[in-house]
């Protein structure tokens, strides 16, 4: 049965997830998006032209510290990469393969519904 991230969000009290959410946005500030476009040598522009939204949403995005999944996914498509979402265990790494695009997916063939099926050991 899967939780609801709702019911798993709250377990937490205010003061972690105050805290989580800081760290996160000292991580992002770290990397920073526009870092990212950067090393790739693109512009906002050419961004914004891949994504076909203007230039100021491209740099709103790079601002922003929470946003969709598949708003991530776009935006490093957009800079000729593809988005792996990967959780760590002490043992063992599995890649989150709901990510990829509605029209990439393959039906997935004789396997449990489990987390066999939505993730693959690394």
């Amino acid at each position: 049965m899967a939780i609801k991230w709702n019911d798993l969000k709250h377990k937490s009290s205010p003061a972690i997830r105050a805290s989580l959410k800081r760290e996160a946005d000292a991580e992002l500030e770290r990397i920073g998006f526009h870092k990212l476009r950067q090393a790739r040598q693109q512009t906002q522009v050419a961004i914004a032209e891949r994504l076909n939204i203007a230039q100021g949403a491209v740099s709103r995005m790079e601002k922003q510290s929470d946003f969709l999944l598949s708003t991530l996914r776009e935006y490093v498509g957009a800079l000729g990469g593809q988005l792996e979402l990967r959780v760590v265990f002490p043992d063992g790494d599995f890649v989150i393969e709901t990510l990829a695009p509605a029209a990439k997916k393959r039906p997935s063939r004789g396997r449990s519904a489990g987390l066999g099926a939505a993730a693959k050991v690394r």
